[in-house]
């Protein structure tokens, strides 16, 4: 029970993100359209949170001391900081900034809710990188090639769009970006659901069961007390 709540609580997130695309699309006139042109960067962050995990990855599942470890994150960390601040500078906006914050926490929930040894966590954020880079590629061509509804993004939403500063980082039509995070996100939910901790079946310590007197007793047939 404990383990399903763990990974519930990993996927939530990217099921919230997912919503939020999903929401976006269906009624992009409830929330407005500097709302729905502020979910464009939130893909951009997420190619920048992609290219991290995998960097990540080794350094947490690198055998080295923890000190050394928690310098090297941190570097990266800054890093990526000072990558994400040049998105905030080019919109003129704070949000990269807090998608980028969002995602990366999404991302690495998992680990701090379910911590395991180095090399099986290390295991795992590549697993998960992984699936990323696959559903991200997949999803660009996807959302690019298939003919998708627009839903609640019709002609007169759209113009609202371009009078109001342009559809954002989207060169297609914008609710094809809608569809692309919908899609993308609720993959990541799904597979952090699936795949589960290092800690689950096939890494859980073995329990051994004493033996009964009996069967104590048939393993040692020439022991003086049978």
């Amino acid at each position: 029970m404990l383990r399903l709540l763990q990974r519930l609580l990993a996927a939530l997130p990217d099921g919230i993100t997912a919503a939020v695309f999903l929401a976006a699309w269906v009624m992009p006139t409830r929330f407005g359209a500097d709302y729905v042109r502020n979910l464009s960067p939130v893909m951009a962050m997420e190619f920048v949170v992609i290219h991290s995990s995998v960097i990540y990855a080794v350094i947490v599942g690198a055998d080295i001391e923890r000190r050394r470890r928690v310098v090297w994150l941190t570097r990266m960390s800054c890093l990526y900081l000072v990558i994400v601040s040049a998105f905030a500078l080019e919109y003129r906006s704070s949000w990269p900034i807090f998608a980028f914050a969002w995602l990366f926490v999404s991302r690495f929930l998992q680990v701090w809710i379910s911590p395991a040894a180095n090399a099986a966590e290390g295991a795992r954020m590549v697993k998960l990188w992984a699936i990323s880079v696959v559903a991200y590629l997949a999803g660009a061509f996807a959302v690019n090639l298939i003919p998708l509804p627009s839903l609640g993004m019709d002609s007169a939403f759209v113009s609202s769009m371009l009078r109001s500063g342009g559809t954002g980082l989207s060169r297609g039509a914008p609710h094809t970006m809608l569809a692309f995070g919908f899609g993308y996100f609720a993959i990541l939910a799904a597979a952090k659901l699936a795949m589960g901790s290092p800690t689950d079946a096939g890494h859980r310590p073995t329990s051994v069961q004493a033996p009964l007197p009996g069967q104590a007793r048939a393993a040692h047939p020439n022991d003086p007390a049978g």
